[in-house]
Order: structure tokens, then C-alpha cells, then sequence
């Protein structure tokens, strides 16, 4: 998945290509999303009043439930106010935006405790773009202030939506994170002294394991252990993680590379030794599926590609084996077949850098990618939306800087940017946990959950994943370790 190299010519293609691709849905790609489906726009019935700065009428365009419409600002920095007929009570509050031109905005509540009376502060962030959606802990008030901090013009606010959204109901969620076999081999996982250590409340939130380089396909359509690990090592690796684990359910998937190999002829004239291979590799090393990480197949070799998927499902079928693939949303052409064949796909929504360098905001890291592969098809019960446990450049260069490097980590939970670098901070990771779940995803997946701040720690993402799961869920105080699919 991610590699941790120096820059080079062929990652500031792909970045400048990411870029020109995702800024290109600036202004009106998302906007039209439609209004929450389980709860009502508070702003629709109880609005009292909305002002501006100004005190200016034009104001109401931004509570007209019209996204044709919008409130244009006077200046780089102002603020609306909205007054509720009588004290309401929220957790969500979706922002759109005509253009892309806010930096950073904060939301206030007017707290009317006698003789203190003063604007709380409750929820910052940085750009709105087309659709901005916004979790916290509940909000009780009659007054709610919107201002922008930051922008790079005078900006247009197209709508304010207010929510009171109610738990959903999930059997399970999925929490899938990606481990490397060096870390497993040596036991620094299961190391307390190691930074790497996996701590006990690990297993209360990751549910779904993808042990990175598992193995290879050679040109013989073999899957090949990679050298400095033994074929007892990593059936060994698979038992101490579900030791670990005890009584917690955790599915443990083989993450396949294609660099070993032509994948050209592996994939047509060793397609059935690659399925009955895989198969058998699978069942011996005690995994519960393969995960495929192919970074990143022609449009032709797309088709060659879906027709694996597809008869390699109808293979595992007989064992209750699955099978995954990590994905992105500029590098896609699965056939209809596969994607209908396919248990779960893995986006990558990060490294996908916006006009301010951001590699993973909330528009490119959640938004347009969840969007993008529903379009194409897929149930969202089949989606992992993919959150990154690192921050990049915003000049888009290849570095890679963990969440947990001291010298960059966010100082409080709203923070996103740090000494040049983005990081996907705890609010949004919570913002982009609740989204997932207000479009009945599957689950989120990590990149990587080692790359944390200790769970003690109020910053830390893994434990931000959590407590959204429990607020935004029925799970509530459920294991997340109840793995698999969730009917709705």
C-alpha cells in the first residue's frame, strides 16, 4: 500500500494527475446530494431566524433547502447566525459550499447560562467544498454560529443543514487494518517495550487483519512466501494473531502482491493453477481470505483481472472463503461481474492530494471516492473507506510522516495541518467514520493502526473509530469484533 520512498518522477505524475482529477468536481460535483435519509433538517421546520454580519435578508439562501441557491459573503472572513424557534437538540450538521474557496470555519453555540452567557465553540474544521458533513457529541441550543475563518476569496454558502440523526442499526461493522509479516515474524506486535505493540484495546476495535505480503504469484501461477520468512513462520503468524485475539472473532486476510511476476500471464495462461493455488494456500496457512493489492493494472489487464475475481469467488464459495481488493478512484475498470462477485473492496482514499495539497480531506477522502464506487455499482455494505494513520506534503512530495512522529502530531482533535504536512486528524477521521455510516457502509479500513498515538491518548484515531462506531450505531457497547456483513 503505502511506500515509504523518496520522491520520485513517477509519484509527482500520479499526484499531478490525482489533482487534476479531483479538483476538477470543484463547485458542483456533490452538491446535489440529497438531504439525510433518517432524520429531518431541523433548519426546515424550526428556523426562526438566519443573519449575516451585516444583518443582510440574503442570509435566508442558505436556509432555503434550495442548493441552487446561495449566501454570498461580503468578505474573505464573516459568519451567519441561525435562531431555532426554541432550543434543539443536534449531532450533525451538513454544510455546501458553490465553489472551493473556504479554508477553515468553526461552528459555535450560544450558551445562555446566566451572567455567562457567551458563543461556545464546538466543532472546527478546514475546507467546506461541495458537502461538508459534520459529527460531534450532542448539541443542545437555540442558536448556532457558522463562521468562516479562513478563505482564499469571498465565498458562497449554497446550504446550513441541521440534524438530530438517530443511532443505525448495524449487526457489525468492519475495522480492517493492514499489518506487515516483519513486525508479525518478530513479535514486535505482540511486544509491550515495542512501538509497534498492538495494544488489548486493538482487539476491541480492528476486527479485520491483512497481513501485507503474505505472498507473491510467480510466473507459474505459485503463491511464493517472500524470502526472509518461512512457510512455518507465517502459519505461525496467523495462530498468534487469533491467540491474541481469544475469544474475539478476527478475520485475517493474505494480501497478495503482483511484482513477482507477468501478471498478463499469470492471469490467461495460468488462470486455473492461480485459482486452485490460491485455494490450497488459503486453507494451509489458516487465513480467511485474500486481499489483492495491485497497484495498478492497465484498463486491459482490468478485464483479464474481474475474470479472476470472479472465478476465484466461485471457488472459495465452497470453503466461506473471501476475497478483496484494494482500490482507488482514478485507476478503475472492474467489470460488472466481479464487482457483483467480489465480498469487499478496500479504497484508498488517500494520497489523493486537493488544490490545497490536502492528500486525504474530506471531499477526496471520503465524499468523492464513497461516491464514485456506489456510482460504479457496488452495495455499501461492500465498502471499506479507507483512512490514513499518516499525513503527506502538501507539495505533494513523497514523504511519509506518522501520526504518532512527535514533532508533527496534531496538538488538539480539529487540527489537520502540521509543519506542512496533512494528516486525516482525530475530528476527521470521526467526521469520516460518521459518513461511512450515514451511508451504510461496510466498514472503514487503516493504514496502519501502528502508526497510532497510544489509545490512552484523546487523540488517538484508533480510538476516535470507536466511540463513532458506538455513538453513530447500535453496536454501542458491543465487541466491534462481531465480524461480517451488516444487514440493514
Amino acid at each position: 500500500m503505502k511506500k515509504k520512498i523518496i520522491i520520485s518522477l513517477i509519484s509527482i505524475i500520479l499526484c499531478v494527475s490525482v489533482l487534476i482529477c479531483i479538483t476538477a468536481f470543484a463547485g458542483d460535483g456533490y452538491s446535489d446530494l440529497p438531504e439525510l435519509a433518517n432524520a429531518e433538517n431541523i433548519v426546515s421546520s424550526e428556523l426562526e431566524s438566519i443573519v449575516d454580519s451585516k444583518e443582510s435578508s440574503k442570509a435566508q439562501k442558505a436556509a432555503d433547502q434550495n442548493t441552487n441557491t446561495a449566501w454570498k459573503s461580503s468578505k474573505k472572513t464573516d459568519y451567519i447566525i441561525l435562531t431555532f424557534k426554541e432550543v434543539q437538540s443536534f449531532n450533525t450538521i451538513v454544510l455546501r459550499e458553490k465553489g472551493w474557496n473556504v479554508k477553515k470555519f468553526t461552528l459555535f453555540y450560544y450558551d445562555e447560562e446566566l451572567g455567562n452567557e457567551h458563543w461556545e465553540k464546538f466543532y472546527e474544521q478546514d475546507s467546506i467544498n461541495d458537502y461538508r458533513y459534520c459529527s460531534f457529541d450532542t448539541v443542545t441550543a437555540k442558536q448556532i454560529k457558522l463562521e468562516i475563518t479562513e478563505s482564499d476569496s469571498i465565498f458562497k454558502i449554497r446550504e446550513i443543514e441541521v440534524y438530530n440523526c438517530p443511532e443505525k442499526e448495524y449487526d457489525s461493522f468492519r475495522v480492517s487494518d493492514y499489518v506487515v509479516t516483519p513486525q508479525l515474524a518478530n513479535g514486535e506486535l505482540f511486544d509491550p517495550e515495542s512501538s509497534n505493540y498492538i495494544t488489548p484495546e486493538y482487539c476491541d476495535v480492528v476486527n479485520q487483519i491483512h497481513i501485507i505480503a503474505s505472498a507473491k504469484w510467480n510466473n507459474e501461477g505459485e503463491l511464493v512466501i517472500p524470502d526472509g520468512l518461512t512457510g512455518d513462520e507465517l502459519k505461525n503468524c496467523v495462530s498468534q494473531i487469533r491467540d491474541f485475539y481469544g475469544e474475539k472473532d478476527v478475520e485475517i486476510f493474505a494480501t497478495v502482491f503482483f511484482n513477482a511476476c507477468d501478471p498478463d500471464i499469470v492471469l490467461t495462461k495460468k488462470k486455473d493453477a492461480v485459482i486452485k493455488n490460491t485455494v490450497d494456500f488459503l486453507l494451509e496457512y489458516g487465513f480467511d481470505g485474500v486481499s489483492y493489492d495491485w497497484e495498478y493494472p492497465t484498463k486491459e489487464q482490468w478485464v483479464t483481472f474481474s475474470e479472476h475475481i470472479v472465478n476465484l469467488k466461485k471457488a472459495l464459495l465452497k470453503y466461506d472463503l473471501k476475497v478483496s481488493c484494494a482500490v482507488c478512484p482514478w485507476n478503475f475498470y472492474m467489470e460488472k461481474d466481479a464487482i457483483e462477485a467480489i465480498d469487499q473492496i478496500e479504497i484508498m482514499a488517500y494520497d489523493l492530494f486537493d488544490e490545497n495539497g490536502n492528500h486525504s480531506s474530506f471531499a477526496s477522502g471520503a465524499v468523492q471516492p464513497v461516491q464514485y464506487f456506489l456510482a460504479k455499482g457496488f452495495k455499501p455494505e461492500q465498502i471499506n473507506l479507507g483512512l490514513p494513520f499518516y499525513a503527506r506534503p502538501d507539495d505533494g512530495g513523497g514523504i511519509w510522516i506518522n501520526y504518532d512522529n512527535p514533532e508533527y502530531t496534531p496538538s488538539d482533535r480539529f487540527q489537520n495541518y502540521s509543519n506542512g504536512f496533512w494528516f486525516s486528524g482525530t475530528q476527521m477521521t470521526m467526521d469520516k467514520v460518521a459518513y461511512a455510516i450515514e451511508n451504510d457502509l461496510g466498514g472503514m479500513m487503516i493504514f496502519t493502526a501502528t502508526e497510532d498515538v497510544d489509545y490512552s491518548n484523546d487523540l488517538s484515531l484508533l480510538k476516535s473509530i470507536k466511540e463513532t462506531v458506538n455513538a453513530r450505531t447500535t453496536l454501542g457497547d458491543k465487541e466491534l469484533s462481531e465480524v461480517g456483513s451488516n444487514e440493514k
